[in-house]
């Protein structure tokens, strides 16, 4: 059984040399599995995600949502490669049984993004 949930949050990032400041609407999907609740059958509550969702999008700009990820040194430079594997962080601390995160920006029929599943901790062997 697999369980997800969508969120969106709005800020505005760089990637030097690439592109100057700029801001997108930004998607998140997250992909929670294991086991599962014998009463509920959901391998997650997403009840407490969606609480936990709202301390990482935070309130004018304090979280992910209405500030600029550039002035976020846990995310390095903000691609979406890196705010990807940082939103992972993130959830992942909270929710072991976390096993996807993806994350796309632009209209429907023209997005990009990135799907991360921890491969970086699984090779250095820190995998929960």
């Amino acid at each position: 059984m697999k369980t997800y949930c969508e969120f969106t949050f709005d800020a505005a990032h760089s990637v030097a040399p690439y592109s100057g400041l700029h801001g997108h609407t930004f998607i998140v999907k997250l992909t929670f599995g294991g086991p599962v609740d014998e009463v509920y059958g959901w391998p997650v509550n997403l009840y407490d995600v969606e609480n936990y969702i709202k301390e990482i999008k935070g309130e004018h700009g304090s979280g992910l949502d209405h500030g600029s990820l550039d002035l976020n040194p846990a995310i390095g430079v903000a691609s979406l490669e890196n705010v990807t594997k940082y939103v992972w962080k993130l959830v992942k601390e909270r929710f072991p049984g976390l096993e996807e995160v993806e994350l796309k920006r632009g209209m429907s029929g023209s997005q990009e993004g990135c799907i991360y599943r921890g491969e970086a901790e699984a090779r250095m062997g820190l995998a929960a």
